[in-house]
């Protein structure tokens, strides 16, 4: 049987613009682009990383803007 792809959270910008990505509950580090994203998956031992599906909403729940926001909050 398959292993289920791990759900990922990345969280909205902080005021610096930087993401916090979690996996499974577990903080995998702060993303300042998108391709932080599979560095983090990579360093997890994931296979493939580079082409996990960051825009499946199965797989990735965005919190505060989707994969292509990376702009901080005004303020």
């Amino acid at each position: 049987m398959p292993t289920a792809a791990p759900r990922l959270v990345v969280h909205p910008p902080d005021h610096r613009g930087w993401r916090r990505v979690r996996c499974e509950g577990q903080s995998l580090g702060t993303a300042y682009r998108i391709s932080d994203i599979a560095v983090f998956l990579a360093a997890t031992g994931m296979e493939n990383a580079e082409d996990f599906d960051l825009t499946d909403p199965a797989l990735v729940e965005w919190r505060g803007g989707g994969p292509d926001y990376w702009t901080p909050p005004a303020p």
